[in-house]
């Protein structure tokens, strides 16, 4: 658990200079692409640093996607911020206590957690075409352009 936190710090402190030098889009794509590789590799490890190892770089990158996502949906209307955020917890947990349910179902159905990581990355895959559909990263790279020009 230490090292998940010290991820998510490390994502935390270190978002803003990786979103300055990639975009916002790069940066959310490639931590999303990433995090589905890990999580289809996880599994396949063999030794517990390396699992940790692989954890630690899943909560980096979700260090850097949390407050991007949260950032990018507060954009949308900045008078409903608050609203938006607690919205956007309450449904992350909700999210999270339903996946788990449906991980533990998959992990005892299919004997393992090499089904669960795929579940994982499917999961990640589904959130990343939502947001690449919703318009909101092409949205806010136009703007950013706009206000350039």
């Amino acid at each position: 658990m230490f090292f998940l936190g010290l991820g998510n710090i490390v994502g935390s402190f270190g978002g803003a200079y990786v979103i300055k030098t990639f975009n916002r889009f790069n940066t959310l794509v490639v931590g999303f692409l990433v995090s589905i590789v890990c999580f289809i590799v996880l599994p396949h490890l063999s030794s517990v640093a390396a699992f940790e190892s692989v954890y630690f770089f899943i909560f980096v990158n979700m260090g850097i996607a949390f407050p991007l996502i949260l950032g990018m949906l507060n954009s949308l209307n900045p008078t409903i911020r608050g609203t938006t955020s607690s919205l956007a917890n309450s449904i992350m947990y909700a999210a999270t206590t339903l996946g788990s349910w449906i991980a533990g179902l998959i992990y005892a159905t299919f004997n393992g957690f090499s089904a669960v990581g795929m579940f994982a990355a499917i999961c990640f895959a589904g959130s990343l075409l939502s947001f690449i559909l919703s318009g909101i990263l092409t949205s806010q790279a136009k703007t950013k352009k706009e206000i350039a020009s």
